[in-house]
């Protein structure tokens, strides 16, 4: 029974040989990490066996587009190669946790008055927002004084080496911190497919920020902000 049973197993894995096909897959960057079927399998290049009806291919390299396809046992090649796009987008934006994050600035007491009454004459400060804002955007959507309430109009931006479209506004609102004026600001930033729409439900928050958008920050937080 055992030699019966060997024999068998044996005549399966001939069976599965003889169905089973190599091929060599190569990828440019050389450095980029290749999977098959969710496994890692090597860098740059390496030759698997394909024995189910087709690999499930995945490149991955830091500042490259990650690439997601698929070899078919029916393909006559015996080796195929990649070649992956670079990141425009990754290259041009960084990972913030202030993405679509509201932060805070308390104002520097020198752009606002108090009266005796409690009242704020905030004129000098408001300006000062919107001189920041027009640095970065060409021009302002909503602005109401009486509320503390500005917002840009979204501005887009395509990747097309990334197959990716950005858009992006800034909302400020006043608030206050211990009594002192202060506004919360939130940067929002959105991607969606290069070839979507500029429809709002293509659109999708994301945890990255352009690097133009850095400067903005830092001169909210240095130009408006308190001075320690």
């Amino acid at each position: 029974m055992k030699k019966l049973l060997l024999l068998l197993v044996c005549s399966l894995l001939t069976v599965i040989s003889a169905f089973a096909k190599d091929v060599k897959i190569s990828v440019v960057p050389e450095d980029a990490k290749i999977y098959v079927d969710g496994n890692y399998v090597g860098d740059g290049i390496v030759t698997v066996k394909v024995q189910g009806d087709f690999l499930n291919l995945k490149f991955e390299c830091p500042g490259y587009v990650t690439i997601h396809t698929k070899f078919y046992k029916s393909d006559k090649r015996k080796a195929i190669s990649f070649t992956m796009r670079k990141d425009t987008y990754g290259d041009s934006s960084y990972q913030s946790d202030l993405a679509n994050n509201y932060f805070t600035v308390t104002v520097n007491k020198d752009y606002y008055t108090v009266d005796e009454a409690g009242n704020k004459d905030i004129s000098t400060a408001w300006k000062l927002i919107h001189q920041i804002l027009l640095n970065y955007f060409d021009e302002i959507q909503t602005s109401d004084k009486s509320s503390g309430f500005v917002q840009t109009p979204w501005v887009y931006k395509s990747f097309p080496e990334a197959e990716v479209q950005v858009r992006t506004r800034v909302t400020v609102t006043e608030s206050n911190n211990d009594g002192d004026l202060a506004y919360r600001i939130k940067i929002q930033n959105e991607t969606a497919g290069l070839y979507d729409s500029h429809k709002d439900e293509f659109f999708k928050p994301d945890d990255r920020l352009l690097k133009k958008f850095e400067s903005l920050i830092e001169e909210f937080q240095t130009r408006l902000g308190e001075k320690h």
